[in-house]
C-alpha cells in the first residue's frame, strides 16, 4: 500500500473532527445582558433571571420569588453605587464609636438575658399548674425550649471572641443612610439594621443612572431595581433618629 493510501486510512479512522466533536461538551448560550454598572455587564445569569418581568407589575413581600429576584438586582446594581459612595464620603467608624457599641450591645444583652431568665422562671410554674391541657403543655414547652436556647447563647456571648467587624457594620450602615438622607432628603423608614434613607438611595441611583453609571437593558428589570422605593408601601419614621442611633443608646 502506498503512503499516500496509508495517510488517507489514517485521516478516515482519526478524523480530529470527530475527535473534536467527542470530547467538545455541548455550547451553552451566552447569558443575555440586562444592563451594567461602572461599565461592568450584568447578565440575566448573575441576578438568576429566568423568565421575563412585566415591567407593571405590582407585588409585596408576600411574592417570595419576586420579593428574591427584587433583592438580587438591587445587590447587582445598588450596592456597587453605594460601596462608591461610601468611599467618596469617606465615611468610616471611628475606634471611639466601636467602644461605645460594644459597652451598650453589652449592657443590652445583660438586660436581655435578665428578661428571659424570669420568663422561664415563669414559665416553669406555668407548666407545674394542675389541669394543663396538652395543648397548652406542647405551647408552654415549644417556649420554653426557645428560651433556653437564647438564654444559653447570650450566657456564651462573654466568653466568644469579639471582632469589630459587626460594630463597624452597623455603625457605617448608619453614617451611610443618615449621609444620603443629608444629602437627598426625603422619606425614612426603619429597618432590622436601623433607619433607612429611602428616598436618599432612590435619588443617589437616579443620579447614578443619569450619570451612566448604571445602565439597563431590560424595561422589567429596570422595574424591579426602583419598585422598592419608588412603588412600594411602607411606614415611614422621624428622621430624629439619625442623630442617635439605637446603638448609641444608655442600655438602661
Amino acid at each position: 500500500m502506498s503512503i499516500r493510501a496509508l495517510l488517507v486510512l489514517a485521516l478516515a479512522v482519526y478524523s480530529p473532527l470527530e475527535l473534536l466533536s467527542a470530547d467538545e461538551p455541548p455550547k451553552v448560550p451566552p447569558s443575555p445582558t440586562v444592563g451594567s454598572v461602572y461599565g461592568k455587564a450584568v447578565t440575566a445569569a448573575d441576578i438568576g433571571l429566568t423568565a421575563p418581568i412585566d415591567p407593571t407589575v405590582q407585588f409585596d413581600a408576600r411574592d417570595t420569588a419576586r420579593w428574591k429576584l427584587m433583592g438580587r438586582i438591587i445587590t447587582a446594581f445598588g450596592v456597587p453605587v453605594v460601596e462608591r459612595f461610601v468611599k467618596k464620603q469617606k465615611i468610616n467608624a471611628t475606634a471611639a464609636e466601636i467602644e461605645k457599641f460594644e459597652l451598650n450591645l453589652q449592657k443590652f444583652n445583660e438586660r436581655s438575658l435578665r428578661q428571659w431568665e424570669a420568663r422561664l422562671l415563669e414559665l416553669q410554674k406555668e407548666l407545674a399548674a394542675p389541669n394543663l391541657s396538652n395543648e397548652n403543655k406542647a405551647k408552654l414547652k415549644k417556649e420554653q425550649a426557645m428560651y433556653e436556647t437564647i438564654v444559653a447563647s447570650i450566657r456564651e456571648l462573654p466568653k466568644a471572641d469579639k471582632p469589630n467587624s459587626i460594630a463597624r457594620h452597623f455603625i457605617v450602615a448608619w453614617k451611610t443612610e443618615r449621609e444620603l438622607h443629608r444629602m437627598y432628603g426625603g422619606r425614612v423608614i426603619f429597618q432590622q439594621a436601623g433607619l433607612e434613607a429611602l428616598d436618599g438611595r432612590r435619588r443617589l441611583f437616579e443620579q447614578a443612572e443619569k450619570n451612566g453609571d448604571i445602565k439597563f437593558d431590560d424595561a422589567g428589570v429596570r422595574h424591579l431595581f426602583y419598585y422598592y422605593y419608588a412603588d412600594m408601601k411602607h411606614t415611614v419614621v422621624d428622621e430624629k433618629g439619625f442623630e442617635q442611633p439605637w446603638f448609641f443608646g444608655d442600655g438602661d
